[in-house]
């Protein structure tokens, strides 16, 4: 199976984040922190199928948590690994920025 860098059809996909302005933003720091190309980061990109180990999914959480001042809670007890797609992760980065921004 291979990712492509359209616009994801995956109606389990938030709209908001294929037209969040902050979306390319987060995706940029992902990319650095994964080494993953950020054309290959869509919102319907499985994680497990990039091969983003969890590691570095964790450090481009605690990037993104920096970088925006913000704190992203964990979903699971494993910080990180919980997101099975790129979607899943900006959505939840979103969702953090919005409630930071209405505290």
């Amino acid at each position: 199976m291979s990712v492509t860098a359209g616009p994801s059809q995956d109606q389990t996909i938030p709209h908001e984040v294929e037209t969040d302005p902050r979306t390319d933003e987060i995706l940029t720091i992902v990319a650095k922190e994964t080494g993953i190309e950020r054309a290959r980061l869509v919102p319907d990109a499985s994680i497990e199928e990039l091969g983003i180990p969890s590691l570095d999914m964790v450090q481009a959480v605690f990037e993104l948590e920096t970088h925006f001042d913000i704190e992203i809670p964990a979903i699971s007890e494993k910080a990180g690994s919980e997101f099975a797609t790129v979607g899943d992760l900006v959505s939840h980065v979103l969702a953090a920025l919005d409630r930071a921004r209405a505290a």
